[in-house]
């Protein structure tokens, strides 16, 4: 079974790495504006359609992204890692109550849910947003990869700081350079998706409903990642209240004018969060020493909780005692 889950990883992974190819000179084609409207009805409608079709962009990039690199990907660094770790940490447990080492079907769907659907759809929001204060053409996805890496690479995954895996997973520069890769290629893979699927698509009508289909997956079933759900329908009611930002009629942080304010905004928060980084990457990452016995930790008995370094579902207390 390893073998097969291996092999599937790796040809998703070959996918998205052809469509970043094949799609990453695409850039986002925004809807042409409506123009004046009637009256506040018309304007408010108008604004939930270009609302609709932001939100389908974003949710396709997600799922493509997800599907063809986040999962995959990270399927595959973990299984490099585990072959290139010391013997002594085959089988030990993880922070997030995984076995290194062991590839199971359970473990790979929650790397799914857990890891690769929420890394599609944060990467896919924060491109949304950032994208005009981005160079144009193919390095656009990749700088906004490393940008994430470095702003919340820290915080939240891979390199947070109280990730005790690396204790376990070595060497560390290799782990440092398979994450990097693995961020710049899903900065690649969102903007290409982003930018190809915003060049086909129309606003919502009757006639463009299959067009919707990742927005109405993401929307409808729930279980793809929750608070992609719940943040599309409170923009919309934000949209409904505020109906210019949408059609455009209020320039704000869409136009033209606030390109180099905005990048100056990225530099800053780059420059802000590259002393942590660096600090947690060489610390923790590529200079922390082997702990002995099982890695364990109160935020690991959370069965949300998932690393990338997990290789197999989190387990029950019953389990382990039994495993003991």
């Amino acid at each position: 079974m390893t073998e097969v889950i291996v092999v599937a990883s790796a040809l998703l992974f070959l996918a998205g790495t052809w469509l970043i190819v094949i799609w990453g000179d695409k850039t986002i084609q925004p809807p042409v504006n409506d123009g004046a409207y009637p009256n506040r009805r018309a304007a408010r409608s108008a604004a939930v359609r270009r609302y609709f079709w932001w939100a389908n962009v974003g949710c396709f990039a997600a799922l493509i992204s997800g599907l063809l690199m986040a999962w995959p990907g990270g399927r595959l660094v973990i299984r490099i890692l585990a072959e290139t770790s010391p013997d002594s940490a085959q089988g030990r447990i993880t922070d997030a109550q995984a076995t290194v080492g062991l590839v199971t079907p359970d473990g790979t769907l929650a790397l799914l849910l857990f890891a690769g659907m929420p890394t599609g759809f944060v990467a896919a929001l924060i491109y949304l947003v950032i994208y005009r204060w981005l160079p144009s053409g193919r390095l656009s996805g990749p700088l906004a990869g490393l940008l994430g890496l470095i702003v919340f690479g820290t915080g939240v995954e891979p390199f947070r700081t109280d990730n005790v895996d690396f204790t376990l997973i070595r060497p560390g520069w290799l782990s440092v350079l398979l994450f990097t890769v693995l961020a710049v290629l899903q900065g690649a893979i969102v903007a290409a998706a982003a930018g190809w699927y915003s060049q086909r698509l129309p606003l919502p009508s009757r006639r463009a409903v299959p067009a919707y289909l990742p927005l109405l997956t993401a929307v409808l079933t729930t279980v793809v990642f929750p608070p992609a759900a719940v943040l599309i329908l409170v923009g919309v009611l934000l949209v409904m209240a505020w109906p210019g930002v949408a059609t455009g009629r209020h320039h704000g942080w869409v136009s033209r004018t606030y390109v180099w304010p905005g990048r100056a905004l990225l530099g800053l928060a780059v420059l802000l969060a590259l002393p942590a980084f660096i600090t947690s990457v060489v610390s923790s990452c590529l200079f922390k020493r082997e702990s002995h016995g099982n890695i364990r930790s109160a935020a690991s008995e959370d069965p949300s909780r998932m690393t990338l370094f997990s290789c197999t579902p989190p387990r029950s207390n019953a389990t382990l005692s039994r495993a003991a």
